[in-house]
């Protein structure tokens, strides 16, 4: 194996698997990268089982096809680090893989390569491939970008064993594709038109890691659309050169539709960027261990207060559209503020029943972010 490949463009792609290799492998072979030079592109893969990806890179000059499987974050600080505009990449016969880029060298010692004789890898995990003539989900790539924003912050950082909260769940009916996150205290759901569809309906939880690797590189590949394919227990994401495979989440995802408040009697519509201005400012007074604000809506007007013992208190209002009785209520101003920043408009609209009943946002087209207010004692 001996190819010549732009430096810059090594890295990008480098970086894009990076994502997949092991920080604490079990196994040598996961804490790898495995290239696969052929005669007009280089493939890299890398896996730690709960999720794989491949990236095609065109534009190398191969002068000799052939395979390796290198340290991967090894690999990835050297051609991040040295200065030269091209990398040459050669396995020796030795099966050590050379790294030259300029005045600069580097050898990698391989776990397994082509020089040993192999035509295939043998202790690399198995990298799905998308099968051509198939039929999966296809979206916008604007808009699945848009749906991963607006669904992930939600999701909850522990492992619950009842439910799978930690993963996102996407589904299908017909040509409408539903996200939706929650970590039990907050829910955001938002529904989007698909391209095109496979034969069944989809229900399915998502790993955050794979959606975390394509929302941060996937945005930078050619191409207007986005393939999703479920394959077996894994889901598989192709844009571009990119392709990304992730564990679809086992478990039951808890009934949102029955969470999601179908209207209130009281009504705000609001300026977005008002109202997060306004929950920073209270927000800089509230308790480090029990963050609380007291949002208090009365006719065209909003207050939002706040009180640290100690230090002090703050009373932050600003003009809405509203007409009613009004009410108060307490909240978490991180969860507000991570919803307003994850709004897709400009004008949002607050819809509220009772003081201790769920709140809805509507943040967008499509876009609903239900918040749980906290109890007036707090």
């Amino acid at each position: 194996m001996k190819f010549l490949i732009d430096r810059l463009a090594f890295r990008d792609a480098l970086q894009r698997v990076e994502m997949a290799i092991d920080r604490k492998p079990t196994r040598p072979v996961l804490g790898g990268i495995l290239i696969e030079a052929n005669n007009d592109s280089v493939v890299l893969m890398a896996s730690d089982l709960d999720m794989a990806v491949r990236y095609r890179l065109g534009q190398v000059q191969v002068d000799q096809p052939g395979w390796a499987i290198v340290p991967g974050r090894e690999l990835v600080d050297i051609v991040k680090d040295v200065e030269s505009e091209t990398v040459t990449l050669t396995l020796t016969s030795k099966g050590l893989c050379q790294v030259d880029a300029g005045e600069d060298q580097c050898s990698l010692v391989t776990m397994e390569s082509s020089a040993q004789g192999f035509e295939t890898p043998e202790s690399f995990p198995t990298v799905p491939q998308f099968e051509d003539g198939e039929k999966g989900l296809v979206l916008s790539k604007t808009d699945f970008m848009l749906m991963v924003g607006a669904t992930r912050f939600c999701t909850s950082k522990v492992k619950d064993t009842r439910f799978v909260t930690e993963g996102v769940l996407l589904e299908t009916l017909g040509n409408q594709v539903t996200m939706v996150g929650t970590d039990g205290r907050r829910l955001s759901c938002i529904r989007r038109t698909a391209e095109s569809v496979p034969e069944k309906d989809l229900h399915s939880v998502l790993m955050p890691r794979v959606l975390d690797q394509v929302m941060r590189y996937g945005q930078d590949e050619e191409g207007e659309s986005l393939e999703m394919r479920f394959l077996g227990n894994l889901v598989g994401f192709r844009i571009g050169n990119l392709e990304s495979f992730g564990r679809v989440l086992e478990g039951e995802f808890p009934s949102y539709e029955a969470v999601i408040p179908k209207g209130g009697k009281h009504v705000v519509r609001a300026h977005r960027d008002s109202f997060s201005q306004k929950l920073r400012l209270a927000s800089h007074l509230t308790s480090d261990s029990a963050a609380v604000v007291k949002v208090s809506i009365k006719p065209n007007m909003l207050e939002i207060a706040s009180e640290h013992e100690g230090r002090g208190r703050a009373t932050a209002s600003f003009e809405v559209d509203y007409v009613g009785d009004g009410i108060l209520a307490s909240f978490n101003p991180v969860f507000l503020l991570d919803g307003l920043k994850a709004s897709h408009s400009e004008q949002i609209e607050l819809q509220m029943e009772e003081s201790s009943r769920p709140v809805k946002f509507v943040l967008g087209d499509d876009f609903e972010y239900v918040v749980m207010p906290l109890s007036m004692t707090s």
